[in-house]
Parts: structure tokens; sequence; C-alpha cells
């Protein structure tokens, strides 16, 4: 018998890997360099990109059952980049966070 939170956790590691390919599979020097991921609860991570100059680190705040190509395509075409949206955050991986959990 598997636990109610097993199963759900089960779902989120089998989307991870699709996740990640379409980060870095069509990589160019124009967009953001994917750095890695942190689950922070149970259907969130958050992914840790580099802007493409380097000066920046953003954590990208996402709700994981949601992460699909529109949302990943948003990520490399400029949702990073909106400087209203950046938050200030004390974790040290990151130097901003962008909250993407409404898209």
């Amino acid at each position: 018998m598997t636990a109610p939170g097993q199963a759900h956790h089960q779902g989120v590691f089998e989307r991870l890997p699709g996740i990640i390919r379409a980060l870095v599979a069509d990589h160019t020097p124009d967009l953001p360099v994917f750095k890695g991921l942190v689950i922070t609860g149970s259907d969130r991570m958050r992914l840790y990109l580099t802007a493409p100059d380097g000066c920046l680190t953003y954590g990208a705040d996402v709700i994981i059952s949601h992460t699909g190509p529109g949302l990943l395509s948003g990520i490399t075409s400029g949702y990073l980049d909106n400087e209203h949206d950046q938050k200030p955050t004390d974790d040290p991986l990151c130097d901003v966070v962008v909250d993407l959990t409404s898209y």
C-alpha cells in the first residue's frame, strides 16, 4: 500500500526529468543558465537560474504540477527580467526570487 504523500512525491519526481530537459536542451548564450532546483513543498519547487551575463542568480518559485512548456518558455523569454517581480531573499543560493506560482 502506498502512503498518500508518497504517491504525490512519486508524481513530482516523474515530472522533474522533463522539466530539466526543457531548461537545458536548447540552451543558447542569451538565455538564463539552469543551475539546479530545490523541492520546497508538496507541489512546489524553486528553480535556480543565472542571468546570461552571470551578474544575477534568480530563484524562480513554481508549482510543479503546473510546470509545462508555457511556463518554461516564459522563464527563458523574460518572466525573470521584470524587476518589479524580483523580490529580495535570504536564500544563499540566489540574489532575488521571482514568484511564478500563479502562471
